[in-house]
């Protein structure tokens, strides 16, 4: 007979007192990067933008490992392009700056030659993601719309803000499977031009000390249960 009364691992007083010792010690999330980010911009609520920009983010010890897992992802596939025949240009070319320098980021990669892929376009910007099973087939299957949005911002404003219009060469990493799904982003102006007016207003907004609202008064909507801010901002008026 099977034993429906078992407690699972992840329940017992070891595994919760390490998890809780680990979070205890671990330092806390710092904000360092004193501009706004091209990576953020695309989100839907105007406050969170802000807020990325301005705050410390709260968040637990298993999160920043999956921003970790990411970049280890990010390294792994660039070492396999370049086995492969892939030219990347220097880091210094990766980066842009406006609005004074408030606006800013960086691309994962410029590619300026390599082998020859149907579609690519070189130079052509190189952007790569490394996401949970669950969301790696929603990108193979929809590309970079809904809930994915905020990665179709983000290519766009670095084709137009570092004037490489060719398609973007877009990686996704399944990190349950290791999977690599790679696809064209065509540039998208519209699309780029209003990223830019979403920018210009968060900053000159942030700059006239005016708080942007809130994409909901639901605490309990998807996105504000999942927003490293949650807390601070809904501590604070509508």
């Amino acid at each position: 007979m099977p034993d429906f009364n078992r407690e699972i691992l992840a329940g017992k007083p070891v595994n919760k007192r390490i998890n809780a010792l680990i979070e205890a010690a671990a330092p806390p999330s710092v904000n360092d990067r004193h501009y706004l980010g091209a990576s953020s911009i695309g989100a839907d609520c105007l406050r969170r933008v802000q807020f990325d920009w301005f705050c410390d983010p709260e968040l637990a010890v298993r999160t920043q490992d999956i921003f970790r897992r990411g970049y280890f992802f990010e390294d792994l596939t660039r070492r396999h392009m370049k086995r492969a025949g892939f030219e990347f240009a220097s880091s210094e070319a990766l980066r842009f700056a406006a609005v004074g320098g408030l606006f800013r980021g960086h691309c994962d990669g410029i590619l300026v030659g390599g082998p020859e892929v149907p579609g690519l376009i070189y130079p052509a910007i190189l952007e790569h993601k490394a996401l949970k099973a669950k969301s790696w087939r929603a990108i193979e299957r929809d590309g970079l719309k809904d809930l994915n949005h905020v990665y179709a911002c983000q290519v766009a404003i670095y084709q137009a803000y570092l004037d490489l219009t060719n398609p973007v060469l877009f990686c996704v990493t399944n990190a349950d499977t290791c999977e690599r799904l790679w696809f064209l982003v065509p540039f998208d102006p519209v699309l780029a031009q209003a990223t830019s007016d979403h920018a210009v207003l968060v900053i000159e907004a942030s700059k006239a000390g005016e708080l942007l609202p809130r994409m909901t008064e639901d605490p309990e909507q998807w996105q504000c249960k999942g927003c490293s801010h949650r807390a601070h901002c809904w501590s604070l008026p509508a």
